[in-house]
C-alpha cells in the first residue's frame, strides 16, 4: 500500500492571538471511510491537545485520507 502524508506548520493570528497550526493531510492511500465511533485514540488526543495547549482540533475522515488541523496559541507553548 503506498501513500503519502504531508505536514505543514504556520504561524498566523486567529481570534486576535498568534497561534501555530499544523495541518497533516494523507493522499495517495487507500480510500478512507468515517468510523462508525471514534477510538479511544481519537478521544484522548483531542481531549489531551485541548486541556494542556488550549488548542483546538479538526479532524476530518475524507475519502482521499484523513485530514487534521491542531491551531495552539503560540504564548501558551511549553519552553
Amino acid at each position: 500500500v503506498s501513500g503519502k502524508v504531508d505536514l505543514d506548520w504556520k504561524a498566523q493570528v486567529r481570534k486576535g492571538a498568534r497561534r501555530l497550526v499544523l495541518t497533516w493531510r494523507e493522499s495517495g492511500g487507500p480510500e478512507v471511510a468515517s468510523p462508525e465511533r471514534h477510538g479511544f485514540g481519537s478521544i484522548l488526543i483531542r481531549r489531551s491537545l485541548a486541556k494542556v495547549i488550549s488548542s483546538e482540533v479538526t479532524h476530518e475522515f475524507r475519502p482521499e485520507g484523513v485530514f487534521a488541523e491542531i491551531s495552539m496559541p503560540l504564548e501558551d507553548l511549553p519552553k
